[in-house]
């Protein structure tokens, strides 16, 4: 291509120098917009780590009182079977109540009639 005249160069280093600062331009907001995403970015992943962390730490807590609770209803268990075992030995004692009361009534029955 050939430069008819000066003015022509001039004009044309004039357009391609507006070129190159609107490509500076676009590269400087490039620049900044994608490190606006990288901070964003990183603000999210932190978010994320602290979401995760209090996730975490819940399934602990709630862990922890589901073992609280199942070592409480084998105590209880444990107790219920204490005390049926107890109560076994009552249910005897009773019934020989019952029946010592029923030999007292018929001997008392047999004085009376005697």
């Amino acid at each position: 291509m050939e430069v008819k005249s000066v003015e022509e160069y001039m004009e044309r280093i004039r357009v391609l120098d507006a070129l190159e600062q609107q490509a500076m331009g676009l590269s400087r907001m490039l620049t900044t917009y994608t490190d606006r995403l990288q901070e964003r970015l990183e603000q999210r992943v932190e978010i994320e780590v602290a979401s995760e962390d209090v996730v975490l730490s819940s399934i602990k807590s709630l862990e922890a009182a589901i073992d609280g609770s199942v070592e409480q209803k084998q105590q209880l268990i444990e107790k219920c079977q204490q005390l049926n075992s107890e109560m076994q030995g009552l249910q005897s004692i009773s019934q020989r109540v019952q029946e010592i009361k029923q030999l007292l009534d018929v001997m008392e029955y047999a004085k009376r009639k005697s």
